[in-house]
């Protein structure tokens, strides 16, 4: 009977123990991810190379502006939310190489659309792009995310 007893506490100690380390491992994980200037969303390690346009304030039919794909980040999510009362048109463009990797036209409805490039179709090079946004006959209201990360989508 003790030696029964023993092994059921020897054990419950064991998965206690197990069970904190896997904690403390997760919670260095990231704290580390904070150090180095990186963003933890869900399972992806998010680079500081992000980009939260909001176009409420537009004024612009076409507006456009800049963004940077670091290397080793080559895949891309953006989102799109078209608040207005025209559809509009987000083309993101490699300066150098002149690559799309986004042409796409989001409806004028509130209802939020995701994207997603993960290095394929096209592949997405390192380096500066120019996001343009097409207004058409109107001018574009609503938000545009891009994000980059070293982990698909």
């Amino acid at each position: 009977m003790t030696n029964k007893f023993m092994k059921i506490i020897g054990t419950s100690a064991l998965s206690i123990s197990l069970i904190t380390g896997v904690a403390g491992a997760v919670s260095a994980n990231e704290n580390t991810a904070s150090k180095e200037g990186n963003e933890a969303i869900g399972i992806f390690a998010i680079q500081n190379n992000t980009l939260d346009w909001n176009l409420s304030n537009n004024t612009t039919a076409d507006p456009s502006t800049s963004w940077t794909v670091q290397s080793g980040y080559p895949h891309i999510n953006m989102y799109v939310k078209n608040t207005g009362a025209k559809s509009f048109r987000v083309e993101v463009k490699h300066n150098t190489k002149g690559t799309i990797i986004f042409n796409k036209t989001i409806a004028a409805d509130g209802v939020g659309v995701n994207f997603i490039n993960n290095d394929s179709n096209p592949l997405v090079p390192s380096g500066t792009y120019t996001v343009t946004i097409y207004g058409g006959s109107g001018v574009p209201k609503g938000t545009v995310i891009l994000k980059a990360s070293d982990t698909p989508w």
